[in-house]
């Protein structure tokens, strides 16, 4: 079982149990509204059951439980590319609004981009940051992260089109 301790909290790998937890934070328009349209809202039990099982069973960790005192609060994880960028992984996550503003995630992406460069064979990881979270940004910015540029209106989500700001950190 994979367990990396931070300040205050550990990463580590997703349970079944963790379902009422997921459903709690996750379950929040000013999560979802920053996060891919995958990442349901409203966040119901049967989306929650998915993801779980699908993250249970999975044999290549890639993805991992923000623990804060035995509970989920947050999640992280990378996504492998394929053909000409499969030395690039796309790095995501969330962390429940009653955590924001408190430090956490920078350490989290730290740890993660660490772990993520020592088991998976990857020269580069990217994020994409929607132009309206610039607490992303920072978090990514104090994370060593390098911003490469914006994609202008290549995000649509609730009608509307974002610039994508584009973060990457090779090895």
């Amino acid at each position: 079982m994979i367990q990396i301790k931070g300040s205050g909290f550990c990463l580590r790998e997703w349970l079944l149990s963790d379902e009422a937890s997921l459903i709690r934070y996750a379950d929040n328009p000013k999560v979802s509204q920053f996060l891919s349209d995958r990442f349901a809202y409203p966040y119901t039990a049967e989306y929650a059951q998915q993801w779980l099982n699908h993250q249970t069973q999975k044999t290549v960790i890639d993805n991992l439980v923000i623990d804060i005192d035995g509970e989920l609060v947050g999640g992280i994880g990378i996504e492998f590319r394929q053909d000409i960028f499969r030395k690039t992984a796309l790095l995501g996550y969330w962390l429940g609004e009653p955590f924001w503003g408190k430090g956490i995630m920078t350490e989290v992406v730290r740890l993660m981009v660490d772990y993520s460069f020592e088991n998976f064979d990857l020269a580069r990881i990217q994020a994409g940051v929607f132009d309206s979270n610039p607490a992303s940004m920072r978090v990514l910015e104090k994370a060593g992260f390098i911003k490469e540029g914006i994609a202008k209106k290549a995000l649509y989500k609730f009608g509307q089109f974002s610039d994508e700001h584009i973060y990457a950190l090779t090895r």
